[in-house]
């Protein structure tokens, strides 16, 4: 809701059942930049209806519209990735252990935003590892031999899929 005063408020409605307002941010921290949704799921199928269909699951409450109903004008269209395999990069870092790939690629990434690059590699798998919140590479009780080995698995089978992608991606592995 961006017409409520200096604050936008993102709320949410789950079959059919409101569940208030989740988020307040201030329209200026928003820099004029726009909105996307983004969901998060893990073992769950879900569906979403953005107005593109024209039948709705549950009725719309009063004063909301559809994302798919604003006038094209009013909407603004998210970054687009390269438009064939051709023109995808891939940067592969190359160098010793500990001298500053990793953080070289971050930088780079960060640096292009517009590139959207994707970072493989072992370290940004385990980062993502987590179990309660807190990464496994300082909580781990087990054998460090097997989370490299579940790390490296993951990373193999991102590998085959960024294949098939157009993306770019930045490849941080030693």
């Amino acid at each position: 809701d961006f017409e409520c005063g200096e604050d936008v408020e993102m709320s949410f409605m789950k079959n059919g059942k409101w569940l208030g307002v989740a988020y307040r941010v201030r329209k200026e921290l928003l820099g004029g930049h726009a909105l996307f949704p983004h969901v998060l799921v893990k073992n769950c199928a879900i569906e979403f209806n953005f107005g593109q269909r024209e039948d709705t699951y549950f009725s719309v409450p009063p004063g909301f519209t559809f994302i798919q109903h604003l006038p094209v004008a009013e909407r603004v269209r998210g970054t687009l990735g390269p438009k064939s395999k051709a023109e995808c990069e891939i940067l592969m870092m190359v160098g010793l252990p500990a001298a500053g790939k990793t953080t070289w690629a971050v930088k780079h990434a960060a640096a292009n935003p517009s590139k959207k690059y994707n970072i493989l590699g072992t370290n940004a798998i385990m980062d993502k590892m987590r179990v309660m919140g807190l990464r496994r590479q300082r909580n781990y009780a087990g054998r460090w031999d097997v989370l490299i080995q579940q790390a490296t698995q993951c990373l193999n089978r991102l590998i085959q899929i960024a294949a098939r992608k157009r993306r770019n991606y930045i490849l941080d592995q030693v």
